[in-house]
C-alpha cells in the first residue's frame, strides 16, 4: 500500500487574503440556480462538483451521462455516505498508536451512463459539435436539467434534453430522464444505458493533501451481476470488510418505435441496448431508475429484494412524482433555512447555493455525518472532522434541529470507537473522538495536526450544549448526550494537570489547536477555553439529572463507572483553567511559546509560495508567528459572553495581520468577529469571500469537492455577524445592522419549538413568529415578546445603518 501522509485538514488558498481581490463569477448570476450557458473545458471539473446532487445517503457528481472528452481531471463519482473501505497504512517509521487504517468513502457503480450514437458516430461532450447548450440546477427543486443541440458529422441535428435527481423522498433512489429528438431527419439512433463498476478518478495531483485517491476498483469486489431486458444489477462486497452493496437499475423507453438489442457485457460494465426509429420532429424518452442499498455480508438476498422494491415503487409513482416530492422537501427546508439578500444577486446566489448543498449532503439517519467535502467529490476520502460540530450543527440547530440531533446521534454511535482510541492513547477511561474518520477509528496519519487536536472532544460537547439549549431535548441527553459528555470530559483530566509553576492553574500540554500552523504546544488558548466550557457543561448536565431524573443519572454513572469525585475534579479544573494572557500586549497568546517566535514576513512572501504548507516544511512554519486560521478569535466568537469587547478587539488586531486564511474555515469567523467589533467593511469583505468560496473556486480546489464548513460559515456571517444573533438569558438576542451595500436581508431562527423570521431593512427590523404561539426575544438590548400573526417592528439603531 502507498504511504498515506496528508498533513493538514482545512483548505488552502492560492493567495493571501483572497477577500481583498475581485473575483470573476464563473457561472451566470441567478439567486436560485447554478447554470451553464456553454460547454467549456476550462472549468469542467469544477462544474462536476458544483452541479452535484445528493440526499444525505447518496451523492452523485454533476458529470455528463455520456462522459467528457478532453478533460483529464474529469472525476466520476457516485458515493454512499458512511459506507467505507479500510485501507491499511504503511509507514517507513512506525510508532505506538499511530493510525493503522484509512477509511475511504465508497464509490458505487455509475448508473448515469448513457451512450447515444447516430450512424455509428457517438455523442461525446467536449468533442461533438454543439449549436446550443444549457444546464441548470435549481435550488428549489434539486433537479439537474440539460438541453443541447448536436450536429453530427453527417449533418443530422438532434436535440438532447435530460432531467436528473437524487431523491430526497427515497434516499436509495437516483432517477433520470433522457429525451432525444430528431430535428431534421428520419432515421435510426442507438442508445446504450449502462451500469459501470469500473471507473476510477481523474488525473488529480497525488501530491496535493486535499485530494482523495478514491477508486471503485480498489475498494469493491464483484459478487454477481444480473442482466434483464430492461434491467441491470450488481452486487459488490467491500474488500477486506463485511459490507455488501446492491446497485440495480430499471428503465423504459417511450414515444417511438424501439428495438431491444442483446445486452452488452464488458469488464465490470453492463448495459441495455436499443435501436429507435425516429421521424423528423419525433422524440424518444429513456426513463431510468437506480437503487442503491447496503448491508452486512449475508444480507444479499434481502438487499436485492429491497432494491427491487425501491425500483418497483419508482416505476409505479413515476418520475414527475419525485420531482414534485423534491419541491416539497426543499420548500420545507427553505421555509426554515432561507437567508435572503436584497441588493446583491451574486451573494444571494452564494447563500442559496451553500445552504442547498449542506442540506443535500448532510447525513439524516443518525448513522452518518457530513464530510468535509459533503457528497460532492473525493477530497479527504470523505472524512468527517470537527467541521460538523463547530460550523454545520450551529446552522442546523437554528434552522433544522431534527437533523442536528441526527448528527449528534452519529457521534454517539461511534462512542465505543472513541473509547478504543482513548485506550490506544493511554487513557485508562473516557473517550477520545478521532480527528478524521468515517467509521470512528483515527484516520489521521500525521499526528501533530491530527490526533493532537484534542479539541475535537470539546467541539462535540459544544454542539451538544448548543442543541440542548435551543431545543430543551433532555430525552436526547438522557439517551446519548450525558454519556457522551462525561466520557469525553474525562480526557481533559488525562492530558491536563494543576501546574504549581503556574500558580496551580489547570494546564493542558502537547496539543494542537485549529490553527495547524502551530502544533504540539502547551496551553493552546482555544483548546483550554473550549475544554473549560466542556467541563462546565458536563457538570451542569450532571446537576440537572441529579435533580430531575436521579434514576437515569445513577444508571449512566453505573454504566460508565463515573465517580462523584470526578465531577468535583472537573469543576475544579474548569474554575482553575489556565488561559494564557500577556500583560504587555494585553492579548491572549495563542499558546505558551507563540509570542516568543519571530513573525512570518507575509508581505514579502510571493504568491507562488502560497499556501505555505505546500511550499515549506511544517517545522519551518511551526517556528513562526503565522496562522492558517485565528483560533484565538474563533474562541472569542464561540464563547463570546466570557470575554470583554476590548480584549476581543486587541486579540483581533494582533492576530488578523498574521493570518494567511489558508483555511476556508477562517474568513467566516473573522467576519463574525469584525461585525461584533464594528469593523463593518472588513466584515463584509470576509463575508463575500466566504459566501462565494466554491462558486468562484477562490481556493482553487473545488474540483475535489465543496467546502461544507465554509458554506455553513456563510450562514454564521449573516445571522451571527450582520444579524448579531446570540442566545442570552434563554432567549434569542439580535443586534442587527445593515451592510451599506444592501437594501435589506432576512433569515429565520428556530428556538425551543418556535421560529422567528428577522427582516432587516434600511430603517427598521421586523420580527414575525412563523411557528409557535409566543416567543421572547431581545432587540438591541430591549426585551420584547412576539406572538403568532402579529409582526413586530423595531427601529434599527442609527449607528448601525
Amino acid at each position: 500500500m502507498r504511504i498515506f501522509s496528508k498533513p493538514f485538514h482545512g483548505e488552502f488558498a492560492v493567495s493571501h487574503s483572497s477577500s481583498d481581490t475581485k473575483h470573476e463569477a464563473l457561472f451566470p448570476i441567478d439567486p436560485w440556480a447554478i447554470q451553464q450557458k456553454e460547454l467549456s473545458l476550462k472549468h469542467a471539473t469544477l462544474a462536476e462538483t458544483v452541479f452535484a446532487q445528493a440526499n444525505g445517503y447518496m451523492g452523485s457528481r454533476g458529470t455528463f451521462e455520456e462522459g467528457m472528452e478532453g478533460n483529464p481531471t474529469s472525476t466520476e463519482g457516485t458515493y454512499l455516505n458512511g459506507v467505507f473501505f479500510r485501507e491499511k497504512y504503511s509507514y517507513p517509521e512506525i510508532a505506538y498508536a499511530f493510525a493503522t487504517h484509512n477509511n475511504k468513502m465508497i464509490q458505487v457503480p455509475n448508473g448515469k451512463l448513457i451512450e447515444l450514437s447516430v450512424d455509428g458516430e457517438r455523442f461525446v461532450p467536449g468533442k461533438s459539435q454543439l449549436s446550443s447548450f444549457h444546464r441548470s440546477l435549481d435550488f428549489r427543486d434539486g433537479v439537474l436539467e440539460r438541453k443541447l443541440r448536436w450536429k453530427t458529422e453527417s449533418g443530422k441535428e438532434l436535440e438532447l434534453a435530460s432531467r436528473r435527481l437524487v431523491s430526497l423522498e427515497n434516499q436509495h433512489l437516483l432517477a433520470l430522464q433522457y429525451t432525444v429528438t430528431a430535428l431534421d431527419f428520419d432515421g435510426k439512433i442507438e442508445l446504450k444505458s449502462g451500469l459501470d463498476a469500473s471507473y476510477g478518478v481523474g488525473d488529480l495531483d497525488p501530491s496535493d493533501p486535499r485530494v482523495g485517491q478514491l477508486s471503485i476498483r480498489e475498494s469493491l469486489e464483484q459478487c454477481d451481476q444480473a442482466l434483464g431486458e430492461n434491467s441491470l444489477a450488481f452486487s459488490h462486497r467491500v474488500k477486506d470488510g463485511d459490507v455488501v452493496i446492491r446497485s440495480a437499475c430499471r428503465q423504459s423507453l417511450s414515444g417511438a418505435d424501439v428495438q431491444t438489442l442483446p445486452s452488452s457485457e464488458e469488464s465490470s460494465k453492463i448495459s441495455n441496448c436499443y435501436v429507435i426509429n425516429l421521424k423528423k420532429g419525433q422524440s424518444v424518452t429513456l426513463t431510468k431508475y437506480l437503487a442503491y442499498h447496503h448491508g452486512k455480508v449475508g444480507s444479499e438476498s434481502q438487499l436485492s429484494k429491497e432494491a427491487e422494491q425501491s425500483l418497483a415503487k419508482a416505476i409505479e409513482l413515476g418520475f414527475d412524482h419525485y420531482v414534485d416530492a423534491q419541491k416539497e422537501k426543499l420548500k420545507s427546508f427553505w421555509d426554515s433555512a432561507e437567508v435572503n439578500i436584497d441588493g446583491d444577486p451574486a451573494l444571494a446566489q452564494g447563500m442559496h447555493f451553500n445552504l442547498f448543498h449542506i442540506y443535500q449532503s448532510v447525513g439524516k439517519d443518525g448513522r452518518s455525518n457530513i464530510a468535509a467535502k459533503g457528497l460532492t467529490g473525493p477530497g479527504y476520502d470523505g472524512h468527517y472532522f470537527w467541521d460538523t460540530e463547530i460550523y454545520v450543527i450551529p446552522f442546523l440547530v437554528y434552522s433544522y434541529p431534527e437533523i442536528a440531533r441526527k448528527l449528534l446521534e452519529f457521534r454517539y454511535s461511534i462512542l465505543d470507537k472513541a473509547r478504543e482510541r482513548a485506550r490506544q492513547m493511554s487513557h485508562d477511561k473516557g473517550a477520545l473522538f478521532a480527528w478524521r474518520t468515517i467509521g470512528g477509528e483515527e484516520c489521521s496519519a500525521y499526528f501533530p495536526a491530527g490526533t493532537a487536536q484534542y479539541h475535537i472532544n470539546a467541539a462535540v460537547a459544544y454542539a451538544t450544549r448548543q442543541y440542548l439549549d435551543a431545543t430543551q431535548d433532555w430525552d436526547f441527553i438522557k439517551q446519548c448526550g450525558a454519556e457522551m459528555l462525561w466520557e469525553t470530559a474525562r480526557i481533559w483530566m488525562g492530558i491536563g494537570h494543576f501546574n504549581p509553576r503556574k500558580d496551580g492553574k489547570f494546564c493542558i500540554c502537547e496539543v494542537t489547536g485549529p490553527d495547524e500552523y502551530s502544533a504540539m504546544v502547551d496551553n493552546n488558548f482555544y483548546t483550554n477555553a473550549m475544554a473549560r466550557q466542556h467541563l462546565r457543561t458536563a457538570c451542569e448536565v450532571a446537576d440537572y439529572l441529579k435533580a430531575n431524573d436521579q434514576d437515569r443519572y445513577n444508571a449512566i454513572k453505573e454504566q460508565i463507572g463515573l465517580d462523584e469525585s470526578e465531577l468535583e475534579s472537573w469543576k475544579k479544573a474548569a474554575d482553575r483553567m489556565y488561559l494564557p494572557y500577556d500583560d504587555k500586549l494585553g492579548i491572549n497568546p495563542q499558546d505558551d511559546t507563540f509570542l516568543d517566535k519571530p513573525k512570518w514576513d507575509l508581505a514579502n512572501t510571493p504568491d507562488e509560495k502560497r499556501p505555505l504548507l505546500i511550499h515549506f516544511h511544517p517545522l519551518v512554519i511551526y517556528r513562526h508567528q503565522v496562522l492558517k486560521q485565528t483560533d484565538v478569535v474563533l474562541a472569542m466568537v464561540l464563547l463570546g459572553e466570557q470575554f470583554e469587547e476590548e480584549l476581543k478587539r486587541r486579540n483581533f488586531e494582533y492576530y488578523d495581520p498574521l493570518t494567511t486564511h489558508d483555511s476556508t474555515l477562517s474568513t467566516s469567523m473573522n467576519s463574525v468577529a469584525c461585525s461584533e467589533l464594528g469593523l463593518y467593511d472588513k466584515a463584509y469583505s470576509y463575508f463575500t469571500d466566504t459566501a462565494r468560496m466554491d462558486l468562484d473556486n477562490r481556493h482553487g480546489n473545488t474540483d475535489y469537492g465543496l467546502h461544507a464548513a465554509c458554506m455553513a460559515g456563510s450562514w454564521m456571517t449573516v445571522v451571527m455577524g450582520f444579524g448579531g444573533m446570540r442566545i442570552r438569558g434563554e432567549r434569542p438576542a439580535f443586534d442587527p445592522y445593515l451592510p451599506k451595500q444592501w437594501k435589506g436581508y432576512s433569515f429565520s431562527v428556530c428556538y425551543r419549538g418556535g421560529r422567528v423570521k428577522v427582516e432587516v431593512g434600511a430603517e427598521q427590523v421586523r420580527y414575525t413568529l412563523q411557528q409557535g404561539s409566543e416567543m421572547s426575544i431581545t432587540h438591541h438590548g430591549k426585551a420584547i415578546n412576539i406572538k403568532a400573526n402579529q409582526p413586530t417592528t423595531e427601529p434599527l439603531l442609527a449607528k448601525q445603518r
